[in-house]
């Protein structure tokens, strides 16, 4: 090899196979800027984000200004009964109704004392359907757009594939805990001051449910929203099915179920009321009723169906729970295999 050839040759290992001297970051911050990212690049693209998120800031505010004007009047004596609720009874029935409408569109159930709206409504007033949709503008493009926009193989240079699925998995975990529980837990501190006289050792145990319920809807929501974006490089046709799958069967299945003498397990196939038959199960509840209103406002009639989730016979608590847990985990699957698969061919 000539002398000027070495020397070239020499130059090309001093700088192009020198070691990397710069800060590694670890991968918890990798996974991190993943998610945090995304989030970032979410808020300043879309203004239908921002205008769900101020709409539901909104819907908060109302909702306060109208518990705050009257819940002196809650608070009094029940005129047939003689009984009071107590500020904590009045916190819990307004925290865990509010918590439950994010769920409950078509179905709502009742304790049998009156703590919850009970009936077949759409939820439309509440936040439940500006949350869903929230959820379906966010999350249908997590996968799908990195596939449309051949994005994925950017993100593969430097992550594990893995560290993809999890990282995608925290970015709608984020969003769900901006979106849903931090929102909460903000509430329930406001109601604690608005209401006044709270005993905070017995309200500590309502503010547990709220955060594990809110994350539950969070794991849930984004296990099944990342399944159906892995499985398209269209949004439009991932938000389309999950809205399909979450709000139009919570139309449909109700009424199948709630036909005969009994409950029918089919219920067990409509993911919102299993999220909210979950959260009685949270608090300790054991039976449940489902009032089925027919008629117009001032004929109505219907029939009580009343659920025990532990007496062994029908629905149980073990089947709501581990249908849940089905949710989660095939999403989850899905998410898995598709990203894996897609990155072998």
């Amino acid at each position: 090899m000539s002398e000027s050839n070495t020397t070239k040759s020499a130059y090309v290992r001093k700088f192009a196979f020198r070691p990397y001297e710069g800060t590694r970051r670890g991968r918890i911050y990798r996974l991190w800027a993943v998610s945090w990212h995304w989030w970032v690049h979410q808020w300043e693209r879309s203004r239908a984000v921002k205008f769900f998120i101020g709409f539901l800031i909104f819907t908060f505010v109302l909702m306060n200004m109208f518990l705050f004007m009257t819940k002196d009047i809650m608070l009094l004596p029940d005129p047939v009964t003689a009984e009071a609720l107590t500020p904590n009874d009045l916190l819990e029935d307004t925290i865990l109704t509010m918590v439950r409408e994010v769920v409950t569109f078509g179905m709502a159930f009742s304790t049998g004392n009156g703590d919850d709206v009970s009936g077949a409504t759409i939820n439309v007033g509440g936040a439940s359907i500006f949350i869903l949709i929230l959820v379906v503008l966010v999350g249908s493009g997590l996968i799908a757009d990195d596939i449309s926009n051949q994005t994925n193989e950017i993100y593969y240079s430097k992550l594990e594939k893995h560290e993809y699925v999890l990282g995608k998995f925290g970015a709608f975990f984020l969003f769900g805990n901006i979106v849903l529980t931090l929102p909460y837990v903000f509430e329930f501190l406001l109601l604690v001051i608005g209401i006044g006289n709270i005993d905070m050792i017995t309200a500590l145990p309502v503010l547990i449910t709220v955060i594990m319920f809110t994350e539950l809807i969070t794991i849930t929501y984004s296990s099944i929203m990342l399944a159906f974006s892995s499985l398209t490089n269209r949004r439009l046709y991932a938000g389309l099915s999950a809205f399909m799958l979450l709000f139009v069967i919570n139309m449909i299945v109700p009424s199948l179920a709630f036909t005969g003498e009994e409950v029918n397990l089919v219920i067990l196939f409509d993911v919102l009321t299993v999220l909210l038959l979950t959260s009685y199960i949270l608090t300790g509840t054991t039976t449940v009723e489902y009032q089925s209103f027919i008629g117009s406002s001032d004929q109505i009639s219907g029939r009580l169906f009343v659920i025990n989730l532990t007496d062994g016979i029908g629905l149980e608590s073990w089947m709501v729970l581990g249908a849940l847990g089905l949710y989660i985990l095939v999403g989850f699957l899905i998410v898995v295999v598709q990203v894996y698969w897609r990155h072998s061919k």
